[in-house]
């Protein structure tokens, strides 16, 4: 057989085992993606979009819909990585990311709010848009306001996010407190001075008025409990 014949023969064996192709999104594998959104305990309950993004892989036929896996995260939101896989056939796998919106309302500052501030409901509003550009922090509930101050400043408008709020401090270094010894069927109550600054279930160490320094954890305004061994 001549060499040019040979090359022929190796060709049409070679397009008889590829898998026929379609290069970009394709109805199977946009539903697949969909399906397992819509079933994402993250987006349970939430209105949502995908932008698809040109995917620059081509994803042969399979006879089943791919199984679709979403690669290191816990939230399917924003910029998603996930994994499609033909199970049946030949099998294949094929990597994809996509971005996904959802549509919600999240705090933000009604005011200009200073550093160290508790907020009161006059303080914050709604407003309304894409959660996942605000980042996992995003605060969506005014009950994660309770028992929380500001750690850095905020102007009109901004949204409030977790890691700019800390516990509210109830103690202050310097502060006389009243410190309960809790003991096995006992306790006694003292005097001292804090020698930090602790937020509520924070803990602090306290000066006695005999000198000696307590461990113990901040309660409330004022009040530290120790608990004796």
């Amino acid at each position: 057989m001549k060499s040019l014949d040979l090359v022929r023969v190796l060709v049409a064996l070679l397009s008889c085992l590829t898998l026929p192709s379609q290069a970009g999104w394709t109805p199977q594998t946009r539903d697949s993606v969909q399906r397992f959104l819509s079933a994402h305990p993250s987006l349970e309950g939430r209105t949502f979009t995908v932008e698809w993004a040109d995917p620059r892989v081509d994803f042969p036929i399979c006879e089943h819909a791919p199984r679709v896996t979403l690669q290191g995260r816990e939230r399917a939101w924003g910029q998603v990585f996930l994994s499609l896989r033909c199970e049946t056939g030949r099998p294949w796998t094929r990597p994809v990311s996509i971005y996904v919106a959802v549509k919600g309302r999240f705090l933000i500052a009604a005011q200009p709010l200073r550093a160290g501030q508790a907020l009161m409901p006059g303080d914050w509003q709604w407003a309304n848009g894409d959660l996942a550009k605000l980042g996992e922090s995003a605060m969506d509930d005014p009950e994660q306001l309770k028992g929380m101050e500001l750690i850095r400043p905020q102007q009109a408008g901004n949204p409030l996010r977790l890691n700019d709020f800390r516990s509210m401090t109830v103690i202050k270094s310097g502060d006389q407190v009243r410190v309960t010894l809790l003991g096995r069927g006992f306790a006694v109550s003292a005097t001292g001075q804090a020698l930090a600054d602790a937020s509520a279930g924070g803990t602090v160490r306290v000066r006695t008025a005999e000198g000696k320094i307590l461990q113990g954890t901040a309660v409330s305004s004022g009040s530290v409990e120790v608990v004796l061994e």
